[in-house]
């Protein structure tokens, strides 16, 4: 799958629902996660982005984070996210491999729009939480199988999407490895850069390891 996620995955609307990733809003593409920050105060040590893509997010967490990580399959997005994030640790590396990092090591975790592009959400999202320390934070959106992509679910183009879940289904994987829901959000991300609060067509939830 890595060839999905060359230069041509982040322009032009052909492959992806990004018509140039380059020209987003971080500030409005993120605003979820950094309304939890704000909210629930989360000032912390060391983050990894998974899927960090550009590192608009790490990006936007440097004033809150100390020591900021990520990692991406694309080996062009790493490229541009070193121009952007230069003061952070980033890797080439596929979250359908180990994940290079030592159990326990992270007091953030940020999954931003990336497990549902795995073969397995329940295998990947086990690995992310044994790099989370206790009482550490992760941070997930990813769409879901309910009921406005069922309507609504042909805008979104990207073919990579292959393991969507349904919110009960979800909520039995986040139960299942320990993690308590602190706070959710739900939005239609389209277009993409405005992200249409209160649909429940995707999810950003905060979630803590007990």
């Amino acid at each position: 799958m890595r060839e999905e996620f060359g230069r041509s995955y982040f322009y032009g609307f052909s492959k992806s629902n990004y018509l140039n990733y380059e020209k987003l809003d971080p500030a409005k593409l993120f605003s979820g996660i950094i309304y939890f920050v704000k909210k629930h105060n989360i000032k912390v040590n060391k983050v990894l982005d998974v899927g960090c893509a550009f590192g608009f997010l790490l990006k936007e967490l440097s004033s809150v984070f100390d020591e900021l990580h990520g990692f991406d399959i694309s080996e062009f997005a790493i490229g541009k996210a070193k121009q952007v994030v230069p003061e952070a640790s980033l890797k080439i590396h596929s979250l359908e491999d180990p994940l290079p990092y030592a159990d326990n090591s992270f007091d953030c975790i940020t999954a931003i729009d990336v497990l549902e592009h795995t073969k397995n959400f329940e295998k990947n999202f086990e690995e992310i939480v044994k790099k989370l320390k206790k009482g550490g934070y992760l941070i997930v959106s990813t769409p879901l199988d309910e009921w406005p992509r069922r309507y609504f679910g042909f805008l979104d183009k990207d073919k990579t999407h292959i393991s969507v879940l349904q919110e009960q289904e979800l909520k039995r994987i986040i139960k299942k490895y320990n993690l308590k829901t602190v706070d959710k959000r739900y939005y239609a991300p389209f277009p993409v850069i405005y992200r249409i609060p209160g649909i429940p067509f995707s999810i950003e939830i905060l979630l803590r390891k007990q």
